[in-house]
């Protein structure tokens, strides 16, 4: 299986010219500045990875993928980092920064239990991070974060967590941190 993530720092407009398709640069032209970077900076991402432009279309989903290629990506990103999963399976993943404040929102998307096995900030974001990518992953609108999947298997150190849903699909995932940011994302 080929699976590869790749982070980057957010570039700027003109830091992604040439390195993205005419006509992704003209999309983005159309957007706030903060915006246009974050669509840009994952397509010049992945195209460095590649070696070439590829071109981006869309799932049913929203989900993006490469047209004409059997390599699936996932995208995640916030205001400062990029996250680009490249597999040769479904994929995805899902970035936050380590100070964003998710505790205080818990309840919206974690059962008792789960909040239980949360002894800090960076836990609380990576089980957020974890059903984000799950949700991705699985593809299905239908999924409540709160009700319909939960948190079966937490291991920090290992750098592994694991997400089931009512439906009987599971998938551990891997757990990437930063300096100032988790990444989850299919292994």
């Amino acid at each position: 299986m080929i699976s590869q993530l790749l982070l980057s720092p957010l570039l700027t407009v003109e830091q992604c010219r040439g390195r993205v398709s005419d006509a992704d640069y003209a999309t983005a032209a159309g957007f706030c500045d903060s915006r246009a970077a974050e669509y840009l900076t994952w397509r010049a991402v992945l195209a460095n990875y590649l070696g070439s432009v590829p071109q981006i279309v869309y799932t049913e989903q929203g989900a993006p993928r490469l047209e004409g290629s059997d390599l699936y990506i996932g995208v995640s990103h916030t205001v400062d980092l990029v996250a680009v999963v490249v597999s040769d399976e479904a994929c995805a993943v899902d970035v936050e920064r380590k100070d964003r404040d998710v505790k205080r929102i818990s309840e919206r998307f974690l059962s008792a239990s789960e909040r239980e096995m949360c002894c800090s900030n960076e836990d609380f974001i990576t089980f957020w991070c974890a059903r984000e990518c799950y949700y991705k992953l699985r593809g299905d609108s239908s999924l409540s974060l709160l009700t319909d999947m939960r948190v079966t298997a937490y291991d920090a150190e290992a750098g592994c967590v694991t997400v089931e849903d009512n439906r009987a699909q599971s998938a551990t995932l891997r757990i990437e941190r930063t300096a100032e940011h988790i990444v989850v994302y299919t292994i």
